[in-house]
């Protein structure tokens, strides 16, 4: 049995209202909310929506598992859509559509793209781009960090003093 869609006017629509209405409402709810509508609305397998960090693309709402976790016999189209406000990049959205020649599956999401760089620019969704940030940041400086003995035998080092063997 196909799976039937909304149209793609339909879609955009709930989106918008989704976005507009999003009040007080967590960032990170709204999106994945947006991300849910759109993925339901266009039967979509898998789709999210990430946030730029430093050039790499930190994934903020999805609707299941990741992409790599499907099979490639599953995944007809795959559609990426900078999500810019100006010439700024902020993020992407991402849909595995499942059906070949997705060029109206693109203008819809290009469509998505500038109502959620809209909703990056209010407050509360600054603040969501900020947290995400300072995450992405803490996490690279963990990751770039030498194990404590490792940091006392440079110390030592640099010293002058010598590392008994």
């Amino acid at each position: 049995m196909k799976k039937r869609h909304q149209s793609a006017d339909a879609v955009l629509l709930c989106v918008k209202e989704k976005l507009a209405s999003a009040g007080n409402t967590r960032p990170a709810e709204v999106l994945e909310e947006t991300v849910a509508t759109i993925a339901k609305g266009r039967a979509y397998p898998w789709a999210g929506i990430y946030v730029t960090i430093n050039r790499v693309g930190v994934c903020q709402a999805s609707t299941g598992p990741a992409p790599a976790s499907l099979g490639l016999g599953d995944v007809r189209s795959e559609i990426v859509v900078p999500i810019k406000l100006g010439v700024r990049t902020l993020g992407l959205i991402v849909a595995e559509t499942g059906r070949p020649g997705a060029s109206q599956e693109r203008a819809l999401l290009q469509q998505v793209a500038k109502a959620v760089a809209q909703y990056f620019t209010t407050a509360r969704s600054k603040q969501l781009l900020r947290q995400t940030r300072e995450k992405a940041r803490a996490q690279s400086e963990r990751q770039n960090k030498p194990p404590q003995s490792e940091r006392r035998v440079t110390r030592k080092a640099a010293a002058g003093e010598r590392n008994p063997r």
